[in-house]
Protein backbone atom coordinates (compact mmCIF):
# COMPACT_ATOMS: atom_id res chain seq x y z
CA UNK A 1 0.00 0.00 0.00
CA UNK A 2 2.73 2.23 0.62
CA UNK A 3 4.27 2.16 -2.85
CA UNK A 4 0.73 3.18 -4.03
CA UNK A 5 -0.13 6.02 -1.96
CA UNK A 6 3.61 7.68 -2.70
CA UNK A 7 2.61 7.05 -6.91
CA UNK A 8 -0.71 8.70 -6.46
CA UNK A 9 0.42 11.59 -4.25
CA UNK A 10 4.12 12.41 -6.09
CA UNK A 11 4.29 15.08 -8.63
CA UNK A 12 3.80 14.23 -11.77
CA UNK A 13 2.16 11.51 -13.97
CA UNK A 14 4.13 8.51 -12.02
CA UNK A 15 0.58 7.34 -11.18
CA UNK A 16 -0.21 6.67 -14.43
CA UNK A 17 1.77 3.25 -14.44
CA UNK A 18 0.99 2.24 -10.84
CA UNK A 19 -1.58 -0.42 -11.94
CA UNK A 20 0.62 -1.99 -14.49
CA UNK A 21 3.63 -1.61 -11.67
CA UNK A 22 1.39 -3.43 -9.32
CA UNK A 23 0.78 -5.81 -11.15
CA UNK A 24 4.08 -6.44 -12.70
CA UNK A 25 6.12 -6.31 -8.92
CA UNK A 26 3.45 -8.30 -7.10
CA UNK A 27 2.51 -10.82 -9.99
CA UNK A 28 1.43 -13.54 -7.89
CA UNK A 29 -0.96 -11.78 -5.78
CA UNK A 30 -4.29 -12.58 -5.87
CA UNK A 31 -5.97 -10.79 -8.43
CA UNK A 32 -8.50 -8.56 -6.10
CA UNK A 33 -5.33 -6.99 -4.20
CA UNK A 34 -4.67 -4.87 -6.38
CA UNK A 35 -7.98 -3.36 -6.52
CA UNK A 36 -8.03 -3.61 -2.42
CA UNK A 37 -4.25 -1.65 -2.55
CA UNK A 38 -5.38 1.11 -4.39
CA UNK A 39 -9.03 1.84 -2.38
CA UNK A 40 -6.84 1.46 0.76
CA UNK A 41 -4.07 3.99 -0.32
CA UNK A 42 -6.67 6.24 -1.74
CA UNK A 43 -8.52 5.90 2.07
CA UNK A 44 -5.20 6.48 3.76
CA UNK A 45 -4.58 9.38 1.87
CA UNK A 46 -7.92 11.07 2.70
CA UNK A 47 -7.72 10.48 6.51
CA UNK A 48 -3.96 11.52 6.57
CA UNK A 49 -4.34 14.64 4.40
CA UNK A 50 -6.40 17.50 3.48
CA UNK A 51 -8.93 16.96 1.20
CA UNK A 52 -7.62 19.16 -1.67
CA UNK A 53 -4.75 19.68 -3.59
CA UNK A 54 -2.23 16.74 -5.16
CA UNK A 55 -3.37 14.41 -1.89
CA UNK A 56 -7.37 15.24 -2.57
CA UNK A 57 -6.55 14.56 -6.49
CA UNK A 58 -4.07 11.35 -5.50
CA UNK A 59 -7.02 9.75 -3.04
CA UNK A 60 -9.69 10.38 -6.10
CA UNK A 61 -7.06 8.75 -8.66
CA UNK A 62 -6.46 5.77 -6.41
CA UNK A 63 -10.61 5.31 -6.33
CA UNK A 64 -11.08 5.90 -10.15
CA UNK A 65 -7.99 3.40 -11.19
CA UNK A 66 -9.77 0.68 -8.34
CA UNK A 67 -12.68 1.04 -10.04
CA UNK A 68 -11.01 0.58 -13.75
CA UNK A 69 -9.55 -2.68 -12.32
CA UNK A 70 -12.62 -3.67 -10.73
CA UNK A 71 -14.33 -3.16 -14.24
CA UNK A 72 -11.38 -5.16 -16.21
CA UNK A 73 -11.99 -8.28 -13.62
CA UNK A 74 -15.41 -8.73 -14.76
CA UNK A 75 -14.80 -8.48 -18.26
CA UNK A 76 -12.70 -10.94 -17.70
CA UNK A 77 -15.00 -13.02 -16.37
CA UNK A 78 -17.19 -12.23 -19.16
CA UNK A 79 -14.89 -13.90 -21.32
CA UNK A 80 -14.23 -16.80 -19.21
CA UNK A 81 -10.30 -15.57 -18.33
CA UNK A 82 -8.25 -16.44 -15.66
CA UNK A 83 -8.81 -13.60 -12.93
CA UNK A 84 -6.59 -15.46 -9.80
CA UNK A 85 -3.40 -13.71 -9.78
CA UNK A 86 -2.67 -10.42 -11.03
CA UNK A 87 -0.22 -11.98 -13.62
CA UNK A 88 -3.83 -12.24 -15.50
CA UNK A 89 -4.06 -9.17 -16.18
CA UNK A 90 -2.07 -9.37 -19.10
CA UNK A 91 -3.65 -11.24 -21.29
CA UNK A 92 -6.77 -9.13 -20.96
CA UNK A 93 -4.85 -6.14 -21.87
CA UNK A 94 -3.75 -7.27 -25.05
CA UNK A 95 -7.14 -7.09 -25.84
CA UNK A 96 -8.40 -4.32 -23.74
CA UNK A 97 -4.90 -2.10 -23.73
CA UNK A 98 -5.94 0.76 -21.46
CA UNK A 99 -3.60 0.39 -18.29
CA UNK A 100 -0.74 -0.46 -20.48
CA UNK A 101 -1.18 2.86 -22.81
CA UNK A 102 -1.99 4.52 -19.82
Amino acid sequence: MAFAIERLIEPGDGWRTLVRDLVDRWPDCPIFEIGFALVAAAAAIESNFSGTGPAGEGAARGYRLAALVSMDIYAMELLGMARATASDFHPYWQIDPFFDRL
